[in-house]
C-alpha cells in the first residue's frame, strides 16, 4: 500500500499535466477538465496524509496550491499562444508534484521533510497566483465586461487565502484570522486599485504582485527574528521604485 501512496505525487502531476492540456483542445468543455485537475489535488491530498496530518493542518498546507491551481485553470480563459498554454500546464504539472511531494515526506517520512518545506513553497506560489489571476480578472472586465464586483470579490479572497495560508510559523491561530482579515482588506483595494487604473491587464497582475507582496513582507517584520532596519530601509526603496516604475512605464488605456 505504501508503493502505491509513493507515487501518487508522480500519478497526479500528470493526470493535472493531461488534464489541462485537453482543457485547452476541448475549450466547449470549459471549465470540467479543469474543475477535474482541481479536484485531483485534495483528493490525492488525503490519502496521502491517511490519519497522519489533521484536516485542518492539511488544509492549512495545501490550499495555496489548491488556490494556485484553480487560479491556473481560470488563467486558461484568455489564453491564446501555444507557449502560454505550455507554461500553465508546466506550472500546475510541477507545482502539484511539489506539493504532493512534501506533504509524503511531511506525513510519511517526516526525517526528509525539509524545515517549513510547504510553507516556502506556498511563498513561492504567491506572486505567481496573483499574477495570473489579477491578469485574467481583469481581461475579462475589458473584454467581457464583467462586473466589476466580481473582480473585487476575487482580490478579497486571495487575499483572504494568502494572508491566512502564509503566516509566519511562529503566530497563534487568533493572529492568523486577523491577518487574514487584514488581507481581505489588501486584497479589495487591489480590486478597487484595478477599477480605477486603465492599463493593461498584465500591468494590472504586475501591480497587484507588488502591492500584496508587501504588504505580506511588511508582517515578516513583525516577529522575531527581524531583520534588520538596514534590509528593510533597502526592501522598502526597492518596493517604491519597482512600483512607479511600472505605472511611469505602463501602457495607458
Amino acid at each position: 500500500m505504501i508503493l502505491l501512496i509513493r507515487i501518487i505525487p508522480f500519478l497526479a502531476a500528470l493526470l493535472e499535466a493531461a488534464l489541462f492540456w485537453w482543457q485547452r483542445k476541448l475549450p466547449d468543455t470549459y471549465p470540467w477538465l479543469v474543475v477535474a485537475a482541481f479536484l485531483v489535488l485534495p483528493l490525492a491530498s488525503l490519502v496521502i496524509a491517511g490519519r497522519k496530518v489533521r484536516f485542518w493542518d492539511l488544509l492549512e498546507k495545501m490550499a495555496p496550491t489548491y488556490l494556485f491551481v484553480a487560479v491556473l485553470g481560470f488563467a486558461l480563459l484568455l489564453l491564446e499562444g501555444n507557449w502560454e498554454i505550455v507554461t500553465v500546464t508546466a506550472l500546475a504539472t510541477i507545482s502539484s508534484y511539489i506539493s504532493l511531494e512534501l506533504l509524503f515526506l511531511l506525513a510519511r517520512d517526516p526525517g526528509s521533510y525539509p524545515v517549513n518545506g510547504l510553507s516556502h513553497v506556498n511563498i513561492a506560489y504567491v506572486p505567481l497566483s496573483l499574477w495570473y489571476a489579477v491578469s485574467t480578472s481583469s481581461g475579462l472586465l475589458v473584454f467581457l465586461h464583467s462586473d466589476g464586483i466580481w473582480h473585487v470579490a476575487i482580490c478579497t479572497i486571495l487575499g483572504v487565502v494568502l494572508f491566512r495560508t502564509t503566516g509566519h510559523p511562529g503566530a497563534t491561530r487568533q493572529q492568523n484570522r486577523i491577518w487574514a482579515a487584514i488581507g481581505a482588506i489588501v486584497g479589495a483595494e487591489i480590486g478597487i486599485l484595478a477599477l480605477l487604473l486603465p492599463v493593461s491587464m498584465q500591468m494590472q497582475g504586475l501591480l497587484a504582485v507588488l502591492v500584496m507582496c508587501s504588504a505580506l513582507r511588511v508582517r515578516r517584520y513583525l516577529y522575531e527574528p527581524r531583520p534588520s532596519k538596514r534590509l528593510a530601509w533597502t526592501e522598502s526603496i526597492i518596493g517604491i521604485i519597482l512600483f512607479v516604475a511600472s505605472l511611469v512605464s505602463a501602457k495607458w488605456i
